[in-house]
């Protein structure tokens, strides 16, 4: 199977994952301590997958850079998960108000800084120019899907037509379109 179709598949599997906390948050379908669970699966499950996955599609020839990026990005995602699980606790048991509702809000959103700071680092450091041009394109293809995606929603919500588009969701679209686009990306250099 050669390579690009490769990474179209893990794409594609990374997609369907991705859409999981998507469905989570839209449908609803569990509450409480089972929310918690089925987060945390998820993390667990998606953590996985695209650790394995991308050492696999590398041939198991992951450099230092990617090493350190990596490491980042985990402590970032776990400090994202505790801070969202915290936050939402929070607000279920708690009556918050004032300076301390606006720190427990804006919490789970200080480890995603982390997250584009690891990516930032990892653009920095990467020395291979073919690796660092093709996570660019694919942040700019990531950047082009987001503004596509909030403007038309955003227009069809100032016209009542759909509810005002949920912004938490904007770095994980970022994030699906940067992931999903690479494979076409490398495709058009082999």
């Amino acid at each position: 199977m050669p390579t690009w179709t490769k990474w179209a598949l893990f794409a594609a599997g990374a997609v369907a994952l991705a859409a999981i906390p998507f469905w989570l948050q839209l449908a609803r379908p569990f509450s409480g301590p089972a929310m918690v669970i089925a987060i945390l699966a998820w993390v667990a499950v998606y953590t996985a997958y695209m650790f394995v996955g991308t050492a696999r599609l590398k041939g198991g020839k992951i450099g230092p850079v990617m090493k350190r990026y990596r490491r980042r990005l985990v402590v970032s995602m776990l400090a994202y998960t505790a801070a969202l699980l915290g936050s939402l606790s929070l607000f279920r048991g708690a009556h918050l108000d004032g300076p301390l509702l606006w720190i427990v809000a804006a919490a789970p959103a200080v480890p995603i800084l982390g997250v584009l700071l690891a990516m930032g680092l990892y653009l920095k450091e990467e020395p291979d120019e073919f690796e660092r041009r093709i996570h660019v394109e694919a942040m700019l293809w990531g950047l082009g899907a987001v503004l596509a995606v909030t403007t038309v929603w955003g227009f069809l919500s100032n016209a009542n037509v759909v509810p005002a588009p949920p912004l938490f969701l904007v770095f994980p679209l970022f994030c699906l379109a940067w992931g999903f686009s690479q494979p076409f990306i490398r495709r058009r250099y082999q």
